[in-house]
Parts: C-alpha cells; structure tokens; sequence
C-alpha cells in the first residue's frame, strides 16, 4: 500500500468514527485523538476491530452495576473486599461511572436513550474489586500517617489479590484507581512514607516479577477546597487564604516521586476541562491537583464533564436504582480515559510491548507543546492516543537478534525480481507480513508483499529500438546478440553488445549494452568476452561466451557464463533485503534453415544460476534453472520490403527457491521474532511472445518500420490478461 493511499485510507477511518454519536457525547475522545488510535487499530486489525478486546482491565472501586446497559455483551466479574458490599443504587456508584469510561459499550438504542458513550477500550472486558469508600468532606484534611499505617495492611492485602486475580487465562495488566487518601505527597518524606506504608509499597513494587502490572491514580482534586492551614505544618503555602493550593498530587499517586521502585509502573492523572475560550487547548480543571514533583510519573486527560454511566438515586423522585448517563466530573474520571489508551495500545501492539513500556511510550507521545510543556502542571503532558500507536521516527527492519541493534530504513527496503521471476516473489509474500521498529522499538507491521516490487518488462521504447534496429547479416540465430557478425578469421573486434531488453535475449542480455571482445577462427569457432562495469545506468556485468557452428553449418551451439555484480537474472535487492549477485552457466543450440522464400531460425537456452546473498533477510537461495527460446522467420517482399514473424518465450525461471529470515514481533525484552518464509521463484505462467515486424527502405536511405506483438501470459503471470501492442517508427542515418 502507497503511503498516499495509507493516508486516504486513515482519514476515511477517523472521519466515521469523529461522526459516531461516542465522540458526539463524549468529548474527551476527540481530545485524545482516540479516532487517529482507532483508525490505526483497524488498518491492522481490520475494519470494526474493538479497541481493548482480548483483555481485562482491573478496578479498585466502589463497585459497580454490572446489570447496567453501559456493559452490555461484555464479561464483568466483581470481588468484595471486606466491608464493601453490592451496590444497590441509592447511592451514585461512583465506580460504574468509572468503569465505563474505560470499557462501556453501551447498545445503540441506549445511546439513543441517554446519549451516552463507549469507553476508550470498549472491547476489554471487567474486573472490579469493590472496596468500602469514605465520603470526600467539604473541608481537605490530609491524612495522618498514623492513620495511614493502620490501614496499610489492608491496602496491601488488596494489592496482592489484584496482582494474583487470573481469569480464563487473562491476568490483569492495568488497574483502575480512582480512589486513595487526601494529601499532598509534598506534605511527606520518603522514609516516613516507607514507615508508615512499607507493605503497601512492597507491594505494588512487584519485586521480581518481570511483567509488572502498571496502577493508574486520579491525581487529586483537592485544589481550590476549603483548608486550615494547621493542617499543613510545614507546608503551610500549600493551603493559602483557606484554600488548597494542590501544586502536586495526592500521596498514593504521588509515590514514584519519593519511593524509586515505584517509578515506571505507577502513573498519576490530572484532569483537563473542555476547550472554554475557543483557542483549541484543554487546559488543567480548576479542581484538579497539579503534578507538581511527581511530574516524570504524571500525565493529563480529560475529566471535567465526561460522560460516564449512572447508576443511583432518581434524579426526579429520588428513588434507588436509576440507570442511565450523566457528565461527572474529576480526576477519577481522567485515570480512565489513561487506563482505557493504555488498553488501546496494548491491543494495538499485539501485546509484543511490556506494560511499563507501553506507559513509558504514553510519556513520550504526550502533546508536550504549547501549555502542555508547563511539567509542574501538565507532567508529561496531555495523552494522544494518534501519536502514541503511530511510528515515532522512520520505522527499520532488524538485521539482528535484538530490536536496539543494527536495521535498515522500510522506504529504503525493496526486493525487485528480474523478468525471469516474473510474479514468483509476489505470489510466494502474499499473505506475509513484516514487522519494522521505530525509534522506541515499537512493532508496526506491513504486507510483505509491499516490499516486492513488479518483475521487469521490456518497456515500450525498449521494443520501438528493436523494431527500428539495423538489419544485420544473419549469422546468429534470434538468441545470440553479438558485436556485429563476426567473420572466420577476424581476430579481434571491440564494440558493444547488442541485445534485447532485459530477459528477451536469453542469458546473454542479462549483460545489456556491454562493452565486448570478439574472435572468430577458421572451423566455426567464435569467442566473445564482455563486460558492463561503469557503463553507466547498467548494473554491472561480466562474462564470456563461446560459439561453435561445424563448417558453418545449420546449426551452432553455444555456452557461456554470466557474472552479475548487484544483480541476479537482473533483479536487485535493497535495504534490509541486502545484497544479491549472480552467476549463470548456460548452454544452447541453434538452427537455421531455408524453407521456400523464409529464412527460419530457432533457438533455446537452458541454464543454472548460483545466487550469493549478503547482508540481509535472506537467508540462502537454491540454484536456479532457467529457460528461452525462440523461432523467426523472415522474408523479402516487392520493392525491398521485408517481414519478419517470430514467436519467443524470454528468459524464465523453471525451478529455485529462496528462504527469508522475516521480522515479524518482538519480545518484551527486546528480542527480534522472525518467520522462515520460503519463496519459490518459479512464476505461475509462461510468458510467450508473437510478433510481427515490417520494414520499407525509403528513397532517401530511411526506413520505415510497423509492428504487432501479442503477448500471453506477460510476466509470467497466469492470471495476466494478455497484451497486444502496436508499434511504427521512423529511422535515418546520418
């Protein structure tokens, strides 16, 4: 796929989603560039592909509701912890909101009902561990550390059991928290926090578990709240004139900035409110805590009136158990929209990133410009899901065993088959695909056939010169181009080589317009040498030749051999393919014979091809056999005209085959994955040729010149349709 239709392909993909009643209802969506991260999924996954499926994200909640129409065909599993009990709704259940956010699907009618919205990862599924939730309170009191080591077991029981929760084979690679204590982790130091919260940071550090689950923390919304500033002994300019000033988050978000093993796999949210002014930026929500000193470990996303689902008192009588939608606001609802992209990306990289590098890659895809570069503010900066599952700088294909080590650029990368493969190579990569890493080492994979590029033809103008090629004294029958005709007794002739195009004269041509050396001898014998080093726009050639016809007879026979420099039968190789040369031996015999007022000749070739290949994907390839021939017959008409008919099949590949060390993943530790594709160069079909050429000698020493070819199967394709040309051409010399 060209990148122009690429590009056409992922506008057309991201303006059906922008236009779906999802980013209609929910603003957010359009704020993170989820319809770029969707249009991406799909290109790769294919068109309806569910962000987030074949995963479960992890709650620690309130609870949720898990009847609720938001969830509708998903699988949603809840846990009690001690103390929390099922929802029954007349309360707002504060985690269905937050659920949803992340994996609602709510059906079509519903939406249509309530207005609601899909979640960010509407294809993952649901695990929430209910938890028993204090009110938040009018005034901000920061927890006392005393307060906090009494409950520190508990935490750190519920921690264990979310590490440990496993479900039809799924673990849980996300967790969900939009919960935690008030205050700001400025408030406290690193060993205090250590005495007080020792099992809880134990563990969530997951010490020795490769595979870390990554936590996602609603930063706070303590900023602006009423506040006594002896509360704050020792920070007393984070509470001013009875407000908060929340410049950094809340303590459990908050731990990667004092405690090092935390840091990498725990992200804390800030909330940004809808565009207000109109200048097309998502500024920090007046409510939210700041990232403050937990900036490297903090992130921001929208939270200010997300549209979530409800489940809760009546909002007209006040009656229990309502279910619908509505537009909450805070940092709880920010750590979702964090939760849900980091699900997007997992899906999209086919699980192939770690879950720490999946967060470290949401860091450095963050939009970091404008007012986003305010790190006290904004962390890392604000989410976008478009940049994050697009390449970050040219995507390489590895040469090696490791993702960091040596590649070679996917635009730079090509493997163009000679015409004597004809369509072998496409046929044998369709179906393949290749992987190619960018900068961060992410995968993206492509259509392996994308990298083979059409089998050479004779090009028109190629075909024009044949048709209007001087006529020559036949010694050599349709295969064999030469210098000139050569004479018995001429001992040296230098000149060029004339050939076909291409594969059209058999082995010879692979040589093109080469330089050449030429001796004839008394019996038949004839020798030619020939080389295309610096001429220029030829790939570089070398060889010999040697002719026998017995007393200049009616037949000869031939054989020589064919070095190729950068080429093999005249196909190249590029970028992470490396390099390729060749060497053909072959051998032919041919006859000429007068029938009545024709002149007949035929001749076949037959040859074997020794490929070398270095530096590159491919691994080894077999010796080739190779194939032509040709029959034509010309005649002189009235007035010095003169026809000639001909029927030829150019140089093809018989039989060969070619094995390729394919990038198709990685590991989470950096290791390449590679697929053995073994490509068989034989094309599907037989190319053969039927031409017709006349010519007329004009008065002034001009010629003119007419012809037709029809030609099955062109390129070796079976299923090519067949082509007829028509040619005429005009030639004086002077």
């Amino acid at each position: 796929m060209s990148p122009q239709v690429f590009q056409q392909q992922l506008q057309s993909i991201e303006q059906d989603h922008v236009g779906t009643d999802d980013f209609a209802n929910q603003w957010g969506l359009a704020a993170i560039r989820a319809e770029r991260a969707y249009a991406h999924l799909e290109l790769q996954h294919g068109v309806g592909a569910e962000p987030g499926s074949g995963q479960t994200v992890g709650l620690i909640d309130t609870g949720i509701d898990t009847g609720h129409d938001a969830f509708a065909g998903k699988t949603v599993t809840e846990h009690f912890f001690p103390g929390a009990t099922d929802e029954t709704g007349d309360e707002f259940s504060h985690g269905t909101a937050v659920a949803s956010v992340i994996a609602g699907r709510p059906s079509p009618a519903f939406t249509a009902e309530v207005n609601a919205a899909r979640g960010v990862a509407r294809g993952a599924d649901i695990a929430m561990f209910a938890i028993r939730a204090g009110s938040g309170g009018d005034e901000y009191v920061p927890v006392s550390l005393a307060g906090a080591d009494d409950a520190d077991d508990r935490w750190a029981a519920w921690f264990a059991h979310v590490l440990n929760w496993s479900s039809g084979g799924r673990s849980l690679d996300f967790v969900n928290l939009s919960v935690g204590y008030k205050g700001i982790v400025e408030q406290y130091g690193e060993q205090e926090l250590r005495d007080a919260l020792d099992g809880t940071i134990a563990a969530l550090a997951q010490a020795g578990d490769g595979a870390k689950t990554v936590f996602v923390w609603a930063a706070g919304n303590g900023h602006g709240k009423d506040c006594d500033a002896a509360n704050f002994t020792g920070n007393p300019d984070l509470c001013v004139d009875g407000r908060v000033n929340a410049r950094s988050v809340e303590i459990l978000p908050g731990l990667p900035a004092r405690i090092a093993e935390l840091r990498g796999h725990l992200v804390a949210v800030v909330a940004v409110a809808p565009d207000a002014d109109g200048d097309g930026g998502y500024e920090i929500a007046s409510f939210s805590n700041r990232c403050g000193i937990a900036a490297d470990w903090c992130v921001a996303a929208p939270g200010r009136a997300v549209r979530a689902a409800y489940f809760g008192p009546d909002p007209g009588d006040g009656s229990p158990g309502a279910r619908g939608a509505s537009s909450p606001s805070g940092t709880s609802l920010a750590a979702p929209m964090v939760t849900g992209g980091l699900l997007v990306l997992k899906h999209h990289f086919r699980g192939q990133l770690s879950n720490t590098a999946l967060l470290s890659r949401l860091f450095a895809t963050a939009n970091k410009s404008g007012i986003y570069g305010d790190r006290g503010i904004y962390g890392q900066g604000l989410i976008d899901l478009g940049a994050a599952t697009a390449p970050v700088g040219e995507p390489a294909i590895a040469l090696g065993e490791r993702v960091d080590g040596p590649g070679s650029a996917l635009t730079g990368t090509r493997l163009a088959p000679g015409g004597a493969m004809g369509d072998g190579l496409s046929r044998a990569f369709a179906g393949h695909e290749i992987a190619a890493f960018d900068t961060l080492g992410a995968p993206f994979w492509f259509p392996l056939g994308d990298l083979a590029g059409d089998a050479s033809q004779q090009s028109a103008l190629a075909r024009l010169r044949g048709l209007m090629a001087p006529r020559e004294d036949g010694g050599a029958g349709p295969l064999r181009p030469r210098l000139a005709p050569l004479a018995a007794g001429d001992r040296l002739k230098l000149g060029v080589l004339r050939a076909p195009s291409g594969a059209e004269g058999g082995h010879l041509a692979l040589a093109g317009s080469a330089l050449a050396l030429g001796t004839a001898a008394e019996g038949g014998l004839g020798l030619l040498a020939f080389s295309s080093e610096g001429v220029r726009g030829r790939h570089p050639a070398s060889g010999a030749a040697l002719s026998w016809r017995p007393g200049n007879g009616r037949l000869a026979f031939a054989g020589g051999w064919v070095g190729e420099r950068e080429t093999v039968l005249g196909g190249s190789a590029a970028g992470a393919f490396g390099r390729l040369s060749g060497a053909s031996a072959f051998a032919g015999v041919e006859g000429k014979a007068r029938i009545g007022a024709w002149q007949v000749g035929a001749g076949a070739e037959i040859g074997t091809v020794r490929a070398a290949t270095r530096g590159g994907m491919i691994a080894r390839v077999s010796p080739l056999t190779t194939s032509a021939f040709a029959v034509e017959a010309e005649t002189a008409l009235a007035n010095g005209d003169g026809l000639r008919i001909s029927l030829s099949q150019p140089l093809r590949v018989e039989a060969g085959r070619a094995s390729i060390a394919v990038p198709v993943g990685r590991t989470h530790d950096g290791t390449v994955l590679h697929r053995h594709v073994t490509a068989g160069l034989a094309p599907s079909g037989r190319q053969i040729d039927v031409a017709a050429r006349w010519r007329r000698t004009l008065a002034d020493g001009a010629e003119l010149g007419i012809g037709a070819g029809w030609t099955r199967r062109p390129g070796h394709d079976k299923a090519a349709a067949p082509e007829l040309s028509i040619l005429a051409g005009w030639r004086y010399a002077f």
